[in-house]
C-alpha cells in the first residue's frame, strides 16, 4: 500500500491497543483503503474524522471479549519476570542501588517529617467539639511607633489581655454569646502534708467546662465550682500529691488557703493552645478584684467566648465597638489626647479570633504560638530535596546504563518491544523507590526524637498516622519512582540492537540534562550552607557578646514570698546566713531578674511628649553582684536613708532620651498619678547594658530602692565556679532555714539569657537539619554526574595513561569541571543567601556583619563537599588499567 499522508496515527495506535492481533491486520487494512477512497470524495479533514469515528465504534464488547483479555500489557507471568529481572539488576549493581535507595529514602523521610510537622501545626485546637463557635478576644491598641514604621502591619499592637469586666458584660448584653470565661495563668504554692511545690495554675469561670472538650475523668461537670474553694486537677498532678488514693474530696493548701478537689480533668493534648495542670475559679482568688470590674483600662485577662450557632460575626464586631464606646467613652477621649491618636484611628479596638487560628496568629503573644512561614519554608525545602533525589536517580541510572546496552540489544533481537523495556525499567525504578520508602520509614523513626527536639514539638506516630502515612507514602513513592525512572527508561530502551551487537554503539552519555539540575541542587545546598554558617556565627555572637554585666556563675532563687514585703526580709536573711560560705561571692535582691523579664514599664509625659522607661527595684548589692559599671555619680548606700526612698540610678539611654546634660542634678517623675510632683532624684548613671534581648535596642531604664514601687522577689547569688553542685546544696539548706514551708527553686542567669533566643536557636537547628539532608543528597547527585563523566572519558583516560599521565593529573582533570560547577552554584546562591540572611539578621538590633569571609567559608565548605562526592569516580577511573580502557569502546 502506498504511503498515505494525513492518517490519524493516534486512532490507529488506539486500535492496535484494544484489537486482537488476529483481527488487527484485516481491520486496519480495510480502514486505510476506505480512508484512501474517501479523500477525493469528501476531503482529507472529513476522511480523518470518519476513520476516527469508525475506530471508536469498533471499541465494543464483541471486539474486546474476542480478545479474551490477551491484550493486557502486563500479565502475571510478565510481572513475575519483571520482579525477577529487577531484583537481579538491583543486587548486581549494589553500589548504585544502595546509593539510589538511600538518596530517595532521605528525600521521602524528610517529606514525611515535614508532613508530620505541618499536620501537627494545623491540628492545634481542632479536637474541640465546639471549635467553630469558640473565639479568643484580643485588644488592638494604637501604637504611634508602630504607625510610623513602614514595615509594620498597621498602627495597632495586638494583645490577648482584656478587661476583667468584658466576659460577664458580653454574656449579659450580647445575644450572640452563649458562654464566656476568663483564662488567667499564674504560679503559686501547693502544699499537701510535707509536699510543697510551686505549680502553674489557671483561673477560669465555670463556663469553661461547657465550652472546651477536655474530658472530665472524675466528678460531676454540672456541680463544679459551685463554691470558691474548689479545685480541678489533671491526673498527673493528682498522682503527685495523692498517689493512688482517690483525690476527690481531698484537701490541698494553696497560698495558705485550703481547697477541695472536686474533679479530675484529662491532660490537655500537646496540640492544645490551652495548657494547664490545675484549675481554680477566678472569682474570689488572686487576680479577681471586684473593684476592677469598673476599670476598663486595666488589661490583664485572657477571655474566651462561645457563640450561638449562626451568629453573625460582622454584627458581633459592630456590637463590640458599641460596647467599647458605652463603657470607655471618657477613657478613650483621654487616651486620644495623651497618645496623640490621629482622628482617622480609634485608640482601642476589641477583636476576636477563632480558637483554631490562635496557634498560627504570631502577632498576638501566647504560650504556644508559631510562625506559619516556617511550615511553608520547610515544605519548600522538603519538595526541593525530593526533587533533588529524583535528579540523583536519573544521573545514577544514566551512569550505569552503558553496562546494560548488551541486555537491551539481545532483548530487542529476540522480539521485545520498546514499550516492554520501558515497563521493565520503570518497574525497576518503582521497586527501588518502594525499597527506599521502607528505609525512609526507618529513618523517620530514627530521626523523629531529634526532629522533635529541633522543632520543639512532641510528635508521635499513632496507628492512625501509620495508615495515613502508608497510603500517602506509597502513592508518593510510586509517583516518584515513575517520574524519576521515566527518562532513564526511555533512554535505555532506545538503544539500537544492531549497533549494540556489532559494537558500533558508543558508551558516551549526554550529561547536558544532568548538569543544570546538579547545579540547581548545589545552589540549594550552597544557600543552606551559607545560611547555616551565618546563623551559627550570629548565635555564637549572641551567646558570647558582652552584655554589659556579668551573667555567669549567678544563681537566681525566687523568694517564694509572693508580691509581699516578706520577700525583702527573705533576701536579707539569706545574705546573712550565706555570708560565711566561701563559695558565695555576693548576694543581691531584685524584683525582676534580667533575661526575659523587662521589669515594670512606666509611661509618663515630659513637656507633652509621651515617654516610657523600664524600672527595676533592687538593693544596694545588686550593681556590685552583676558587675554593672557606673559612669557618673554613685551607687545606693544602705546607710543613707534617703536612698531607700526617692533616689534612682539611671542608664545612659535614659539620659539621652531625656536630653539631660547634667543628669546628677535632675529628677524623674515616672508616676502618672501626680504629674506635678518633682519625682526621684538621680544619684548615678550606669553604662548602657543589655537588660533586654539583643533583638531590641537598649531602652531607657532606672534602678530604685523605693519599696513603695515593689518588693524584692528574687535572690541573685554569685558563686565561685568550683563545685557548683555542692554550693547549690548548701544554698538549699540556707533557704530551708528561712522558709521551711516553701520549695527551693533556682535557675542560672546565663541559662535564662540563652532561653531568650530559643526560637532562633531552634530555627538554626532546623536549618542545620535541612542542610545536612540537602548536602547528602546533593553529594549523591554529584556522584552520579561524576560517574557519567568517568564513563564518557574512559578511552581518553586510557590514552593519557599510555602517554604517561600520572594518577594525580587525571584526578585533577576529572574534578576540574565539578569545581567550576560548584563555583557557578555558589555564585548563584550567594545573592539569595545574602538577601535571606540580611532579612533574618534584621530581627536582631545587634548582629554580626555579613562579611565576605562568611561567604568564603560557605564556598570552601561547599567545594570540600563536592570534591568528596566526586573523588570516588575520579580515583577509580584514574587507576583503571589502560588496556581495559582502550578496548572499552
Amino acid at each position: 500500500m502506498k504511503e498515505l499522508n494525513g492518517i490519524p496515527r493516534v486512532a490507529l495506535r488506539f486500535l492496535a491497543w484494544f484489537c486482537p492481533s488476529d483481527l488487527l491486520e484485516g481491520i486496519e487494512g480495510d480502514l486505510l483503503e476506505r480512508f484512501e477512497d474517501d479523500i477525493p470524495d469528501i476531503g482529507l479533514r472529513k476522511a480523518r474524522g470518519r476513520l476516527v469515528w469508525t475506530v471508536l465504534l469498533l471499541f465494543r464488547p464483541s471486539i474486546l471479549l474476542r480478545n479474551k483479555f490477551s491484550w493486557r500489557i502486563i500479565n502475571g507471568i510478565m510481572i513475575r519476570n519483571y520482579i525477577t529481572v529487577a531484583s537481579r539488576n538491583i543486587l548486581k549493581r549494589k553500589l548504585y542501588s544502595s546509593i539510589n535507595a538511600f538518596g530517595l529514602s532521605i528525600g521521602i523521610a524528610f517529606c514525611i517529617l515535614i508532613y508530620l510537622f505541618i499536620k501537627d501545626e494545623q491540628s492545634f485546637d481542632q479536637f474541640h467539639v465546639n471549635k467553630t463557635h469558640l473565639y479568643r478576644m484580643y485588644s488592638e491598641v494604637y501604637d504611634a511607633g508602630q504607625a510610623a514604621n513602614p514595615e509594620s502591619d498597621g498602627p495597632y499592637r495586638k494583645m490577648s489581655q482584656m478587661q476583667l469586666a468584658l466576659a460577664p458584660v458580653m454574656k449579659a448584653e450580647l445575644p450572640e454569646v452563649q458562654y464566656a470565661t476568663h483564662y488567667c495563668q499564674n504560679n503559686t504554692l501547693f502544699r499537701k502534708d510535707d509536699k510543697i511545690f510551686r505549680e502553674s495554675i489557671v483561673y477560669i469561670d465555670p463556663d469553661f467546662f461547657s465550652m472546651f472538650s477536655f474530658p472530665l475523668l472524675k466528678g460531676n461537670v454540672k456541680h463544679l465550682f459551685q463554691g470558691k474553694d474548689e479545685i480541678v486537677l489533671t491526673p498527673k498532678l493528682a498522682e503527685k500529691y495523692f498517689g493512688n488514693t482517690d483525690p476527690l474530696g481531698q484537701v490541698l493548701i494553696i497560698n495558705d488557703r485550703p481547697v477541695t478537689v472536686t474533679g479530675i480533668i484529662a491532660e490537655p493534648p500537646a496540640n492544645s493552645s490551652l495548657q494547664f495542670q490545675a484549675l481554680l475559679p477566678i472569682e474570689g482568688w488572686g487576680p479577681y478584684n471586684q473593684h476592677n470590674l469598673d476599670k476598663w483600662m486595666n488589661l490583664g485577662f485572657a477571655t474566651f467566648v462561645q457563640l450561638y450557632p449562626g451568629a453573625d460575626l460582622n454584627n458581633l464586631q459592630t456590637k463590640l465597638a458599641a460596647l467599647r464606646d458605652k463603657y470607655m467613652t471618657d477613657d478613650l477621649v483621654q487616651w486620644r489626647e495623651r497618645d496623640k491618636v490621629p482622628a482617622a484611628y480609634v485608640p482601642y479596638n476589641i477583636g476576636f479570633t477563632n480558637i483554631t487560628a490562635i496557634h498560627l496568629q504570631k502577632d498576638i503573644s501566647w504560650d504556644k504560638v508559631s510562625d506559619p512561614k516556617y511550615a511553608w519554608i520547610l515544605s519548600g525545602i522538603a519538595l526541593l530535596i525530593l526533587f533533588i533525589a529524583c535528579i540523583n536517580y536519573i544521573s545514577l541510572a544514566l551512569t550505569s546504563s552503558a553496562r546494560r546496552r548488551m541486555e537491551v540489544g539481545i532483548r530487542k533481537v529476540v522480539g521485545a518491544y520498546r514499550r516492554q523495556l520501558v515497563y521493565q525499567f520503570a518497574f525497576e525504578s518503582v521497586m527501588l523507590a518502594l525499597l527506599s520508602m521502607f528505609i525512609g520509614f526507618g529513618l523517620v523513626t530514627l530521626f523523629l526524637p531529634a526532629f522533635n527536639e529541633f522543632t520543639g514539638k512532641n510528635i508521635s506516630i499513632t496507628a492512625t498516622d501509620v495508615i495515613s502515612l502508608s497510603g500517602i507514602s506509597v502513592g508518593l513513592t510510586v509517583l516518584v519512582g515513575l517520574l524519576a525512572g521515566c527518562y532513564p527508561a526511555l533512554y535505555l530502551s532506545g538503544f539500537r540492537p544492531v549497533q549494540v551487537l556489532k559494537g558500533v554503539f558508543t558508551a558516551r552519555l549526554s550529561a547536558g540534562f544532568s548538569k543544570p539540575l546538579v547545579v540547581f541542587q548545589f545552589v540549594l545546598s550552597s544557600f543552606l550552607i551559607i545560611s547555616s554558617v551565618v546563623m551559627y556565627r550570629q548565635m555564637r555572637f549572641v551567646t558570647t557578646k558582652d552584655l554589659g554585666y556579668n551573667q555567669h556563675q549567678v544563681i537566681v532563687i525566687p523568694t517564694q514570698a509572693g508580691w509581699r514585703e516578706d520577700g525583702n526580709k527573705v533576701v536579707e536573711q539569706f545574705r546573712q546566713l550565706a555570708a560565711g560560705n566561701p563559695s558565695v561571692v555576693s548576694v543581691a535582691g531584685t524584683d525582676y531578674p534580667f533575661a526575659g523579664n523587662d521589669g515594670m514599664v512606666y509611661g509618663y509625659q515630659v513637656k507633652g511628649e509621651n515617654k516610657a522607661t523600664h524600672g527595676f527595684n533592687i538593693d544596694t548589692y545588686f550593681l556590685k553582684t552583676l558587675g554593672i559599671q557606673l559612669v557618673q555619680g554613685r551607687d545606693f548606700d544602705i546607710n543613707n536613708l534617703a536612698d531607700t526612698a526617692k533616689t534612682i540610678v539611671v542608664n545612659e539611654a535614659l539620659v539621652k532620651d531625656m536630653g539631660w546634660t547634667d543628669p546628677l542634678n535632675e529628677h524623674l517623675n515616672f508616676h502618672m498619678s501626680d504629674p506635678t510632683a518633682i519625682g526621684s532624684r538621680v544619684i548615678g548613671v550606669v553604662k548602657d547594658f543589655h537588660f533586654l534581648s539583643l533583638e531590641e535596642n537598649i531602652k531607657p531604664m532606672f534602678f530604685s530602692m523605693d519599696r513603695n514601687d515593689g518588693s524584692l522577689h528574687h535572690i541573685l547569688v554569685r558563686v565561685t565556679p568550683d563545685n557548683i553542685p555542692a554550693t547549690i546544696e548548701q544554698l538549699q539548706k540556707v533557704f530551708r532555714r528561712i522558709s521551711p514551708d516553701k520549695p527551693f527553686e533556682y535557675t542560672f542567669l546565663d541559662d535564662n539569657v540563652a532561653r531568650q533566643y530559643a526560637s532562633f536557636d531552634r530555627w538554626m537547628n532546623i536549618m542545620a537539619f535541612s542542610t545536612t539532608f540537602a548536602i547528602i543528597i546533593s553529594c549523591l547527585g554529584l556522584f552520579g554526574l561524576a560517574g557519567i563523566n568517568a564513563v564518557n572519558r574512559t578511552k581518553e583516560i586510557g590514552i593519557r595513561k599510555v602517554m604517561g599521565a600520572e594518577v594525580m593529573s587525571i584526578f585533577m582533570m576529572l574534578n576540574k569541571q565539578f569545581i567550576w560547577l560548584s563555583l557557578i552554584a555558589f555564585a548563584l546562591a550567594t545573592p539569595l543567601a545574602w538577601y535571606a540572611m540580611r532579612r533574618w539578621l534584621g530581627s536582631f538590633q545587634f548582629h554580626i556583619d555579613l562579611t565576605w569571609y562568611l561567604f568564603a567559608a560557605g564556598m570552601l565548605l561547599g567545594l570540600l563537599v563536592a570534591l568528596m562526592a566526586v573523588s570516588y569516580h575520579a580515583v577509580k577511573a584514574a587507576r583503571v588499567n589502560p588496556a581495559d580502557s582502550l578496548k572499552y569502546e
